[in-house]
């Protein structure tokens, strides 16, 4: 009996110690694996973010975990910017204080990552897209200053990657929000959608803007042909924004439209 104890023991304690020895011959490759792991598992936790609650904190814990081992990985920086604006976006308006914290946090990883890597399009995108959110909440959009510096930021984007559709909504959007003697534009705002669209016709938040600036200009019909289109599940195995994001704002722009179209 005592001899099948010390046999189970050994069993048991050889891969440990080989483990263990692997560790310390190579330290390099086990803090690799751990990164990958940690990427790995925050990657799923986001891409299902909408099946519960708690797997958008999880995956950006995995993240930070993550930047703890390689402090200034641009990937890393710009991942954990995007998903602080996304979860300050899917809160509801009495959480202001918390969608405040998120979006501040992630312009500071914005920052960083355009820190570490000025010529990346995603960097200075997320930097502004956090100081946006976080300006249109407080108010502030209309300061000079942030309003400068969020359009500096954008600008740079599009130098980067005049095609990159996410940059192309944000421009579009502030074109719809600035008065025409400033620059504001509705028709230039219009083809900055399309635009987006032909470069990623996922990108699904550029069909609801275009449904939104339609429904405001009295263009029911078309606002709910891109309704339609939006509420179609992606073909893609990350539809958590479309399903906190997306879909939602669709269904209630869906209902402002029937109610108005009903009278």
């Amino acid at each position: 009996m005592k001899r099948s104890i010390r046999k189970k023991l050994v069993l048991w304690l050889i891969p440990a110690v080989f483990g263990l020895l692997l560790v310390l011959l190579d330290p390099v490759g086990a803090e690799d694996g751990k990164l990958e792991e940690l990427l790995r598992r925050g990657d799923e936790l986001y891409c299902t973010h909408h099946l519960a609650p708690g797997r958008l904190d999880e995956a950006i814990r995995c993240y930070e975990q993550a930047l703890g081992l390689k402090p200034t990985e641009y990937a890393i920086l710009w991942k954990l910017a995007e998903m602080h604006q996304i979860y300050g976006m899917i809160l509801g308006e009495q959480e202001k204080a918390k969608k405040e914290a998120l979006w501040g946090k992630g312009a500071e990883y914005g920052k960083r990552a355009v820190e570490v890597f000025p010529a990346g399009k995603e960097g200075h995108f997320y930097y502004m897209a956090n100081m946006g959110a976080l300006a249109r909440e407080r108010g502030a959009l209309q300061s000079v200053w942030k309003f400068r510096k969020i359009r500096q930021e954008l600008d740079r984007t599009l130098e980067i990657d005049p095609d990159y559709a996410p940059a192309l909504v944000a421009k579009a959007q502030y074109l719809t929000e600035m008065p025409g003697l400033l620059g504001g534009s509705d028709e230039e705002a219009a083809r900055l959608y399309e635009r987006a669209l032909r470069a990623d016709p996922d990108y699904g938040i550029a069909r609801y803007y275009q449904a939104e600036l339609d429904a405001r200009k009295g263009r029911y019909e078309q606002a709910l042909a891109r309704i339609r289109e939006i509420l179609v599940p992606p073909q893609t195995d990350c539809i958590a924004n479309w399903a906190t994001i997306d879909r939602p704002w669709a269904e209630k722009l869906l209902k402002e439209i029937q109610a108005k179209t009903s009278r």
